[in-house]
């Protein structure tokens, strides 16, 4: 680690901030980048943006490489829409209970971790005709092909670097960046989308536009101010190089919502274990899709099920303790008394 003069694009402090060298380890080319991270907000944040970041999303990168599905049974779907209804809005207790009998309710969950009934009900959502925004979601959403399922009708999709836009299952995923979207929604949500954002003050203050009288803008991103990135530094997989553009501390990402006039009101810790198994394959120098990765080949001989049932107990325990290294940040319009 060494130390240069550079200007933090969140709190614009000036100063020697301290420097850090990373790899890109996704795919493994090994290219260096530095960062600094702010003595002020505690953002890391990439020294200096390439001009070309999009040759380091090629045709494989896994958000532009979904595979889109919209098979379901409908009557298990209608049912498991009345669960969700009073698991969500609170409504239809008496019916739920009957249906109780018929059909059990999977809540779904965020990449294994987060239940999404939790998340909804944060956002106080008033019923499944809520207009609902996933932004940078790359050719497909699963967040809202998931929320389609649960019941969900307006459901919108943006990301300006698809191929072209599409409609299936219900759900619209247009070629379009935020400043070119119109509307008003009720939940704005960045699924791990913001840290790649070049003009994050600009990008956050076009969605607080956006936003409907008490809606709810709901920002997960990795975050410096964790175990992992204490543990890893620059061999933790959430640092990215040079997709992450910035990798904020709880203060910064406060700071960047409080300049886009919106306040946090609830955070939620949401690490699973691949955090510790892919950190822990960039400390053996290997990349993420190596045929010896775990995260490629669960059969990979890499680590035991011991190690990884350790992985899993460690994510368990860094959420627990307010520690983790990918975070969901609530935020609202902030209110002027």
């Amino acid at each position: 680690m060494t130390s240069s003069q550079h200007i933090c694009r969140i709190c614009g402090a000036f100063g020697d901030h301290p420097i850090f060298t990373g790899r890109e380890m996704m795919f493994g080319t090994r290219e260096e980048f530095a960062y600094f991270k702010c003595t002020e907000c505690g953002c890391l944040q990439i020294a200096e943006i390439p001009d070309d970041l999009g040759r380091y999303y090629p045709p494989n990168y896994n958000a532009h490489n979904i595979k889109i599905s919209c098979s379901h049974n409908k009557l298990k779907a209608f049912l498991l829409k009345q669960r969700f209804r009073n698991a969500i809005f609170d409504k239809g207790y008496k019916v739920n209970k009957i249906l109780s009998y018929f059909v059990t309710m999977v809540v779904p969950k965020i990449e294994g971790v987060l239940p999404v009934t939790k998340v909804l009900k944060i956002c106080h959502l008033k019923n499944f005709s809520a207009r609902i925004l996933d932004v940078g979601c790359g050719n497909w959403s699963i967040w809202l092909q998931r929320l389609k399922l649960m019941g969900f009708v307006n459901l919108t999709g943006i990301d300006p670097f698809i191929s072209s836009s599409l409609e299936k299952c219900g759900i619209r995923i247009l070629k379009q960046s935020i400043a070119q979207t119109e509307g008003q929604f009720d939940l704005i949500t960045f699924h791990h989308s913001l840290e790649h954002i070049i003009n994050q003050q600009e990008f956050l203050t076009h969605a607080q536009r956006l936003l409907a009288p008490d809606g709810v803008i709901l920002i997960r991103i990795p975050t410096v101010s964790s175990y992992a990135w204490e543990k890893y530094g620059v061999n933790w997989i959430e640092m990215d190089p040079p997709r992450h553009l910035y990798l904020h501390s709880k203060e910064s990402i406060n700071l960047l919502g409080q300049q886009a006039g919106l306040e946090l009101f609830e955070t939620l810790h949401d690490s699973y274990e691949f955090e510790f198994y892919g950190s822990e394959q960039y400390l053996q120098d290997i990349p993420l899709v190596a045929d010896s990765s775990y995260w490629k080949d669960k059969n990979s001989s890499i680590f035991s099920k011991q190690e990884i049932a350790a992985f899993k107990m460690l994510a368990e325990e860094v959420n627990r303790k307010g520690v983790a290294g990918r975070a969901a940040f609530f935020f609202r319009a902030q209110t002027h008394k």
